[in-house]
């Protein structure tokens, strides 16, 4: 399904604003005005990380999504490059300005790999992944800096829940070991009314805007909460039926 303008245009803003508002708090951690002890303090979402890995996981994929886009193609790129041991955050700033710059000046529909076999090959799809990305992310340092988490606006958590079942799962699905299971899941956004429902199969996804009665699992929360529920962060969700179905829709 190709990305329609305006959603691109969305989320090329939600690109910059997320960024801007990651790296702004980043450096409040670093300069010891947070709660955080610095860059070395934990992420708790993500208990393997401190501030600085995720600083320099966000840096890293910048680059390797610029570099995407801008290479005109489909072939598989190279591996995202390493983050420098010294002047992290002005590495993190320059990367997201070339990031902004690559994807409001490469023309939406041109040619760009992607990692998800269900994903649309265009540089588009680069805003869209970058947006939730950052979005996500951007909460996960919030959580890190003992400061309030700000929820996603309800209209980009309804894409990024979508980009999630219709994008995401279906790579995490084929991806080795290759899941044997069989499910059927109904989601369903309280707050923008948005309904899906997720048929997993052996490895095969396919998602329809719909409401199925007969599924093996329903969940149902605002869509913020959906989006951190889906990329296994703490959210108040209401989740019925079997929860090994669920979990299929959640990251390994």
């Amino acid at each position: 399904m190709p990305i329609e303008e305006r959603l691109r245009l969305r989320c090329v803003e939600a690109v910059a604003r997320e960024g801007e508002r990651f790296g702004v708090l980043a450096q409040e951690v670093e300069a010891g005005l947070t709660a955080a002890p610095g860059l070395h303090a934990p992420v708790p979402w993500v208990p393997a990380w401190r501030v600085r890995d995720l600083v320099g996981h966000l840096g890293a994929v910048h680059r390797w999504a610029t570099a995407i886009v801008r290479a005109g193609t489909t072939d598989r790129p190279a591996a995202p490059p390493q983050p420098p041991d010294d002047g992290l955050l002005d590495w993190y700033a320059a990367g997201l300005a070339d990031l902004l710059h690559a994807l409001r000046s490469t023309p939406p529909d041109g040619p760009a790999w992607h990692m998800s076999p269900a994903a649309e090959r265009t540089a588009a799809s680069w805003a869209r992944r970058q947006a939730h990305e950052l979005a996500v992310h951007r909460m996960d340092l919030e959580v890190a800096a003992g400061v309030p988490v700000t929820d996603v606006d309800p209209e980009l958590a309804d894409d990024g829940v979508d980009e999630v079942l219709r994008v995401v799962v279906p790579r995490w699905a084929h991806t080795e070991p290759v899941s044997t299971a069989t499910a059927t899941v109904a989601v369903r956004s309280t707050d923008t009314g948005r309904v899906w429902t997720a048929r997993v199969t052996q490895g095969d996804v396919v998602v329809a805007d719909e409401d199925a009665q007969r599924v093996d699992a329903r969940l149902q929360a605002p869509a913020a909460a959906l989006l951190r529920r889906l990329w296994g962060r703490p959210a108040e969700v209401v989740v019925t039926g079997d929860p090994g179905a669920e979990a299929l829709l959640r990251g390994r």
